[in-house]
């Protein structure tokens, strides 16, 4: 699973909103998209802030070979 499809699903998944997880990082719902959509690419602290946002451990996000989404990691704090 790639990771941009990844993080999509883990922000779905928490049911938060392109602009509440923007909001959250201090960016536009544009820029948001933008890292989102280009997750492969984007800078580790970047992904890092992401990771916050959405709540789970940087680690839990990029591991691209797992479907699980009901991971108790989902409702760890950061």
């Amino acid at each position: 699973m790639k990771l941009a499809f990844r993080i999509r699903k883990i922000r779905e998944f928490r049911d938060f909103s392109q602009e509440y997880v923007a909001e959250m990082l201090g960016v536009s719902q544009a820029a948001y998209l933008k890292m989102e959509r280009n997750a492969d690419k984007s800078k580790f602290s970047n992904l890092i802030k992401i990771a916050s946002a959405l709540n789970v451990s940087i680690a839990f996000m990029i591991d691209v070979k797992s479907d699980n989404f009901q991971s108790p990691m989902l409702d760890q704090e950061i």
